[in-house]
């Protein structure tokens, strides 16, 4: 009997220091990337100062973006996180008060963070969706970037991010975009511009810009899941009995075809700003798709 509970102590002592290990080298990885500075060069991209072109910007940075889902209503940064095991994170205030960046930042650094995740000393933000971001085009990124500058000064001075060991391991072994500059090819030409129009051009457009696709998988199979929420297939597959007045119902009110209330991770309280062409563009796109199965 003592002998076999030696060996039992043996072998959860080894689990324990494999366990030790593993996290060790997790930490490891994951500071080096956060630590690493990713050089990246910055397009000039003309800013405009009309209010039609502030609008516009507003209307892509609520509506499409959704930037104010992390960074508040009124951009100056709100608790997204609180948990030491997952991350405790905090938003980055964006307006000119105190504890904001708007003050600071030039055009190029609002550039360099909205499409590539990268701050001004080339250090990566962390959960800053560049990946979708990335696909706004010179005209779009101008106008949010002269909203994002027009916006009243908020004083609020948030927190720096703590990152636990579950966002961590995520981040190394699956593609958890804990840093999205590392999944940005910052070589690649440009997406080519896409005319606005109820299009199904601009429909998958929209869809990238707003980071549907970095939730619902790069071909909107779903099937990954997200705070434990296991995320829709947007194909025919998936939504194959959805109709056009369901799928516009879902993005403005968050209530599906069959009166179920949609997750909280989607953001419909924002989407619900879309406008109708926007949407129909959207389910142009959607609908041209092949049925896939979930998470193909």
């Amino acid at each position: 009997m003592k002998r076999l509970l030696k060996w039992v102590g043996y072998i959860l002592g080894g689990i324990v220091v494999l366990i030790l290990i593993f996290v060790g080298v997790i930490y490891a990885i994951t500071s080096t990337r956060m630590a690493k500075t990713y050089p990246t060069q910055v397009e000039p991209v003309a800013v405009p100062t009309d209010a039609a072109a502030i609008e516009r910007g507003r209307h892509l940075t609520q509506a499409v973006g959704k930037c104010m889902d992390c960074h508040g209503d009124n951009l100056a940064g709100k608790m997204m996180a609180d948990d030491p095991v997952f991350a405790r994170l905090w938003a980055t205030n964006l307006t000119r008060g105190k504890g904001g960046v708007g003050a600071s930042y030039t055009d190029a650094d609002y550039a360099r963070a909205i499409r590539y995740g990268v701050r001004s000393n080339g250090k990566p933000l962390i959960f800053m969706p560049a990946e979708a971001y990335y696909h706004f085009n010179d005209s779009d990124l101008g106008a949010i970037i002269a909203y994002l500058k027009s916006v009243p000064p908020v004083d609020q001075v948030t927190p720096r991010p703590s990152i636990g060991p579950i966002a961590r391991t995520l981040s190394v072994l699956t593609p958890f975009p804990l840093l999205p500059a590392r999944l940005i090819n910052r070589d690649a030409p440009r997406p080519a511009p896409v005319a606005i129009g109820v299009t199904k051009e601009y429909g998958d457009y929209l869809l990238k810009a707003g980071g549907c696709t970095s939730c619902h998988n790069p071909n909107l199979s779903g099937g990954e899941a997200i705070q434990g929420v296991k995320v829709p297939n947007l194909t025919r597959a998936g939504i194959g009995s959805w109709s056009e007045a369901d799928f516009t119902k879902a993005l403005r009110t968050g209530v599906r075809p069959d009166g179920r209330i949609l997750s909280a991770v989607m953001p419909w309280p924002y989407t619900r700003y879309l406008t109708d062409e926007e949407i129909r563009a959207m389910w142009m796109y959607l609908q041209s798709l092949p049925a896939r199965p979930t998470g193909e």
